[in-house]
């Protein structure tokens, strides 16, 4: 009799315990690594489309959308109604030929496709999407906004602003940043700028307005109050933004007038730097004072003007308006070094190299830091002082060989930790 309800306890309790694990699985209901031939026959048997999660064992992302995403009740909910779900680890059995059979759309992983019943993809994401994100991609999906339908919608000359954003949501599911980037600056140049005040439109494409010679960006600089208090727009990422743009505009100009002689060339970087001061000389970014001083720094030296630099030089030290612009303070010592004979500047110059190289090498990695011995050896050199300009030159080489030695290790470590 015992024994009798010892046996009837434990099955209860297996009952209990299978009905409970049933019961916790509120998530999506995966055929993992199943024979291709049966997903697509049971496709077929209940008229569904095929979610595929495209995985790898060592895969981070794919593990963090297995562990936190895919069990989540809203999820399975969502995914169980409406989609014959599979999973493939892309590195053994079936999976293997999926990876060969949609490469084209694997770009890496995790890659999660939808397939008809045929086999053809019809949407596709990529990468780590938390639930609501990867519901509303393939829930888009689903009701025929699919990247694929999008892509044709858009080609054939649809620019209104819903097939825009569509658009550009089914690419940023698909994790195609570089399309994203094209399409919005285009987008950009064709509404007028007053739309960049509408909230939707700006959350769509205010992060790309950073063209300084655009007329959107010129818009944005122009009524930036409006930007920060009518649409909340945060005021310091803004200006990073705009500063960013324009920092880039300026090494343009610096660069391009460096290595050419061309007089249309440097016709056209004059002009270009006409506009940009314009706004620069404003004064209502942040860093705008520093750009504004590379230029001016620049505009000495297509005179020849080195004397000129010098003097430009010592008055942004006295402001710190070019802290974090090693490299341009290297070169611009150089040329200066290169081009006056007075030795009391060479030995001022001397004297702040010196310094800079001091404090470089206070750095605790020696990656982030300016090689300033090559200039301090010029000078030395100019000054006639040839022993300590050995010197200098030698310690240049050491710190050169220092900085690629760590360099080397940085990447080794890089090439450990993914493995």
């Amino acid at each position: 009799m015992k024994i009798k309800l010892f046996f009837i306890l434990l099955l209860t309790g297996m009952g209990i315990s299978v009905f409970a694990q049933n019961e916790g699985q509120e998530g999506i209901v995966f055929m993992e690594n199943q024979p291709w031939s049966e997903v697509l026959q049971k496709a077929k048997e209940q008229n569904r489309l095929i979610f595929m999660d495209c995985y790898t064992v060592w895969c981070g992302p794919c593990k963090g959308l297995a562990k936190d995403i895919f069990p989540q009740k809203k999820v399975g909910d969502f995914f169980n109604a409406n989609f014959v779900n599979a999973k493939y680890d892309m590195e053994k059995g079936d999976g293997k030929m999926l990876r060969e059979k949609y490469k084209e759309y694997i770009i890496g992983f995790p890659t999660l496709l939808l397939i008809d019943q045929n086999g053809n993809v019809v949407h596709q994401m990529a990468g780590y999407h938390k639930a609501d994100e990867l519901i509303a991609g393939m829930k888009a999906g689903l009701e025929g906004k699919t990247l694929a339908a999008m892509q044709k919608k858009y080609e054939s000359g649809a620019r209104d602003f819903e097939t825009i954003r569509d658009y550009v949501a089914a690419l940023n599911g698909a994790f195609k940043k570089d399309e994203i980037r094209n399409i919005l600056t285009d987008y950009l140049k064709i509404i007028p700028v007053e739309k960049l005040q509408d909230r939707d439109m700006w959350t769509l494409v205010g992060r790309y307005v950073v063209d300084p010679y655009s007329e959107a960006y010129r818009y944005v600089f122009d009524h930036i109050e409006k930007f920060q208090y009518r649409l909340d727009v945060d005021r310091y990422r803004l200006e990073s933004q705009l500063e960013g743009g324009m920092s880039n505009a300026v090494k343009e100009i610096i660069e391009v007038t460096n290595r050419t002689t061309n007089p249309d060339t440097l016709k056209m970087m004059a002009d270009r730097e006409t506009r940009l001061r314009e706004m620069l000389e404003k004064n209502t970014v942040k860093r705008f004072p520093t750009l504004l001083c590379k230029l001016t720094i620049n505009d000495y030296r297509l005179k020849g003007d080195a004397l000129g630099m010098y003097n430009m030089l010592n008055f942004a030290d006295q402001l710190n308006i070019l802290n974090y612009e090693s490299a341009f303070r290297s070169a611009t010592y150089r040329y200066i070094v290169c081009h006056v004979r007075d030795k009391k500047i060479l030995n001022d110059c001397l004297k702040t190299l010196i310094a800079l190289q001091d404090q470089e090498s206070l750095a605790k990695s020696k990656l982030i830091t300016q090689n300033y011995y090559d200039v301090i050896a010029l000078t030395y050199e100019k000054l006639g002082q040839k022993v300590k300009a050995a010197e200098a030159k030698e310690k240049f080489e050491q710190l050169e060989k220092e900085k690629k030695a760590e360099m080397a290790k940085f990447f080794n470590l890089g090439e450990k930790d993914e493995k």
